[in-house]
């Protein structure tokens, strides 16, 4: 019962921190402050009552539209806090409450920022790269700098092998296949897990987008020469690395040998 409890609060934390998510989503590629003005309408610019700002329950209440104008308001929005609140309550169930469940949580959070605006503008901002540095440097600090090759190898290592992929693929494609932005996520993820975690984390991306362009692709969703956002796709790696990286090591090595 007390476990269950603890889960509702973290949850409800992870709530609120997504709907700040879902702000940082919609207003930071468009130039717009985080801060100021408060929630609206992105419609009809009516200024958002503390009822109709719940965190999913409003969502909820108001029949996903604006109590205001009527107009519909996307689904995304409840869902990138659920999304978030469940994420944290995983974190949670991994690293307790240490210094880990905070920076991997706050890293979490980033990921989802880069994930959707990715998905949107196809863009990685390098303000999140900036601002992701912060936990991205945690477990070098946190295991020492004397054992910190494990995360500076895979920081110089995911981030060239990116490099050079990019390269790779505007001189078969004869245009850019991968932005800089995926270069320096992809960097900034072995950093936080060094070498081997950031080579499950890879891995596990490129099958899964070329799993689901093999579903996509006979449906006529994507067509050859389409470019894709790669970050979405990095970001589920991550995730399920950050949660559950040492089992899949683990499994794949009792597979191989």
């Amino acid at each position: 019962m007390e476990t269950l409890i603890i889960d509702v609060i973290v949850f409800a934390f992870g709530l609120v921190l997504g709907s700040f998510l879902n702000v940082v989503i919609y207003r930071l590629p468009r130039d717009q402050s985080i801060v100021k003005p408060r929630s609206h309408c992105t419609q009809c610019d009516h200024q958002l009552a503390a009822w109709e700002n719940i965190p999913l329950f409003s969502y909820l209440i108001l029949r996903g539209r604006c109590h205001h104008c009527k107009t519909r308001i996307s689904s995304r929005y409840p869902f990138v806090e659920a999304l978030m609140g469940i994420l944290l309550v995983l974190s949670f169930h991994r690293y307790g409450f240490s210094l880990d469940f905070f920076f991997f949580s706050a890293f979490i959070a980033i990921v989802l920022v880069i994930t959707f605006i990715d998905l949107d503008f196809q863009i990685i901002p390098n303000e999140l790269l900036l601002v992701a540095l912060i936990p991205g440097f945690y477990p070098l600090v946190r295991d020492g700098f004397t054992q910190g090759s494990v995360y500076l190898l895979g920081l110089v290592g995911l981030g060239l092998a990116f490099y050079l992929i990019a390269k790779l693929g505007t001189l078969v494609f004869k245009k850019e296949s991968m932005g800089m932005g995926d270069v320096k996520y992809a960097a900034l993820i072995g950093l936080l897990l060094g070498w081997p975690g950031g080579l499950v984390a890879t891995a596990l991306a490129f099958l899964i987008a070329a799993f689901i362009l093999i579903i996509l692709l006979p449906l006529g969703r994507v067509g050859f020469g389409q470019r894709i956002p790669f970050g979405p796709f990095l970001s589920i790696g991550t995730l399920l690395t950050i949660f559950w990286g040492s089992e899949i090591i683990t499994w794949y090595l009792h597979l191989v040998y």
